[in-house]
């Protein structure tokens, strides 16, 4: 049977742009997937068809709140068979909204026939809020094959933070780090402000001015111009203080670029998979790493002949598998 892919929210958005790719990726080695996009889950009332309809969710995009979001699910699937890939997963550094995040992604889970996550970690975060994650089955990230070097100087030297601006992205940890460096070095934000955080440009360009230096937002970058943006950053830097799966790190990888990335469950289960593709550093060790990194510049570029993994078509043929599971 067919299944629909139902995705919801700006076309740019890190989880729809993943649904887009996993279409993309599917169909070019001839496997089927159907799917429907619209700005609002309000317009999602009639996706799907006879093979049921499968949701890329993260709560941010299918409701105004975590519980408006589970209830859209709900409605969904009241009336057609849903399996759904969970992004975001709620963790306890979610602050306030934590029990409300953890309560909708339950109800999702719980009315999914067939659930996905992205790494071991968004499985270990669900079964931390009591969900059975007997059947849930775990599909990492695709990454693409690293593209050709075009450019590996940058006009100044530059820390980069690659992807929507918000809380605990890791841009502040990177401007305390940088405390000790020339205050020629700019810490470049490529990507622009999560809705509802533009005041958090404001509170970074402070933070870098106070040591006299330059915090640069490039606003949204298209896919284009994506690998010469970050293939300019003199040292790349992953830097999440919470992370469940991460698009950005991929994005690093397919530009060629090894980068200096927090340690943590997540970062070590992509090293699993990927040795020497990554530079682990714990959290109190970034300043030293960063000053590593800019007296080694080598060490940020990925050794010629490395293939990430998993490759897009690994995603789609396990992709496929679960949808025959789950949607015959």
């Amino acid at each position: 049977m067919t299944v629909t892919q139902a995705l919801v929210g700006p076309r740019h958005h890190g989880v729809v742009r993943f649904g887009l790719a996993l279409h993309d990726a599917m169909h070019a080695i001839g496997l089927p997937l159907e799917h429907a996009w619209s700005p609002d889950v309000a317009d999602m009332a009639s996706a799907g068809g006879a093979g049921g309809v499968h949701l890329q969710f993260t709560d941010r995009l299918f409701g105004d709140s975590p519980g408006g979001a589970a209830r859209a699910v709900a409605d969904i699937a009241s009336r057609i068979r849903v399996t759904v890939t969970l992004h975001d997963l709620p963790q306890a550094s979610d602050g306030r909204s934590a029990d409300q995040r953890a309560a909708a992604y339950a109800d999702v889970a719980a009315r999914s026939a067939g659930v996905a996550v992205s790494s071991d970690h968004e499985r270990e975060l669900l079964r931390d809020i009591g969900v059975d994650v007997t059947t849930v089955t775990v599909i990492p990230l695709s990454i693409g094959p690293p593209a050709p070097v075009r450019c590996r100087r940058a006009g100044v030297p530059s820390i980069g933070v690659f992807g929507f601006l918000y809380p605990g992205k890791g841009h502040e940890e990177v401007i305390a780090a940088s405390a000790a460096l020339p205050p020629d070095v700019e810490i470049h934000a490529v990507g622009e402000p999560s809705a509802g955080h533009d005041a958090l440009v404001d509170d970074l360009t402070a933070r870098a001015g106070a040591q006299g230096r330059r915090f640069h937002v490039t606003g949204h970058v298209s896919d284009q111009a994506l690998v010469e943006v970050l293939q300019r950053i003199t040292v790349p830097v992953v830097a999440h203080t919470h992370v469940s799966a991460s698009g950005s790190l991929g994005s690093w990888l397919s530009a060629g670029r090894r980068p200096l990335v927090v340690a943590n469950r997540y970062s070590r289960e992509v090293v699993g998979r990927n040795p020497g593709m990554l530079t682990l550093y714990s959290p109190p060790d970034l300043p030293q790493a960063i000053r590593g990194a800019f007296n080694d510049p080598q060490s940020t570029w990925l050794a010629q002949g490395l293939v990430p993994r998993p490759t897009p078509t690994d995603t789609a043929n396990a992709y496929h598998a679960f949808f025959e599971r789950w949607h015959r």
